[in-house]
């Protein structure tokens, strides 16, 4: 996609994220409605060399088909970083779009929305953060936690705290509890309160589907 990249100050776009990162990500904030930083991963991530940063420039004319390409093509590249970091829990790749214009903000949200199911399938999260962005805080739902002054959207392993994000609907519950249903039923006395809560609510929702491992088939596909 060509673009006219004089209308792009990509230092100083790369600049305002990094302040970002470091004045509101990995700070606390009195409207988060928890302890600790708005990101209490991104810190150590960045200590052990496991938050890239890559830029994508859209050009003039952005497609919401340009768009989930960009954040599709993100998905597969999380796989093929050359992670400095052992621990997967701490890979993070941020994509970065400085010449989203205003009024295509809303596609980034859209990407979101579409591409979320495929994402948490592969065991990733996704999450957009621009200017306008109205995404709540998990534990305010007045404050709208996703505010960033250059367009992004963040792709990450998927953690135990996702729970908060994945009990809402069944096919996402799933990949969740295959993948951390275990440790709810061997160490449940140390995970927060809150998050076993919402596990045990879903699992109630959903009854079957939270018992499986990712080994054990699903009803109606043979192996």
């Amino acid at each position: 996609m060509l673009t006219d990249v004089l209308s792009v100050d990509l230092a100083k776009a790369l600049e305002a994220v990094d302040g970002w990162l470091s004045d509101y990500i990995r700070r606390p904030h009195s409207e988060l409605g928890r302890p600790g930083p708005v990101c209490p991963f991104v810190e150590p991530a960045q200590r052990a060399g496991a938050l890239e940063i890559r830029v994508r420039l859209v050009g003039l004319t952005p497609s919401q088909a340009l768009i989930d390409e960009i954040v599709r093509c993100g998905l597969d590249e999380f796989s093929e970083v050359g992670w400095k970091a052992g621990n997967p829990n701490l890979r993070s790749l941020l994509l970065v779009l400085p010449d989203l214009p205003p009024e295509h903000l809303h596609l980034l949200d859209a990407a979101h929305s579409a591409l979320k199911s495929e994402s948490v399938h592969r065991g990733l999260m996704i999450a957009q953060f621009h200017e306008k962005c109205r995404e709540k805080a998990a534990r305010n739902r007045e404050f709208e936690v996703s505010y960033a002054p250059v367009p992004m959207m963040a792709v990450r392993s998927m953690a135990i705290h996702d729970v908060l994000f994945l009990a809402d609907r069944r096919e996402w519950f799933e990949e969740y509890a295959s993948r951390f249903g275990a440790r709810y039923r061997n160490a449940a006395h140390g995970i927060d309160p809150l998050l076993t809560e919402m596990y045990e609510r879903a699992r109630a929702t959903y009854r079957w589907g939270a018992e499986r491992t990712r080994d054990e088939p699903r009803p109606g596909c043979p192996r």
